[in-house]
This record gives C-alpha cells, structure tokens and sequence, in this order.
C-alpha cells in the first residue's frame, strides 16, 4: 500500500528530526555560545 509506505517514511523522517533536534539542543546547552561563533 502506498498510504502505508508512506506513513513509514512520515515517522522515519519526524524520529530523524526529533533525533537531530534533540542533539543540536545538547550541543548548544554544553557549549554557550561565547566561543568563535557567537
């Protein structure tokens, strides 16, 4: 069914962000921005 494999690449696709999101978060609250890059 397509609906179905579409469903799949839906949730692989929002766990992806989630997963990223999740490690952009941590980076930035171990390291503050007053390095190079602020």
């Amino acid at each position: 069914m397509l609906f179905e494999w579409l469903v799949d690449v839906l949730i692989t696709v929002f766990m992806t962000v989630v997963v990223l999101a999740s490690l952009v978060i941590t980076c930035a609250a171990l390291h503050p921005p007053r390095g190079p890059h602020a």
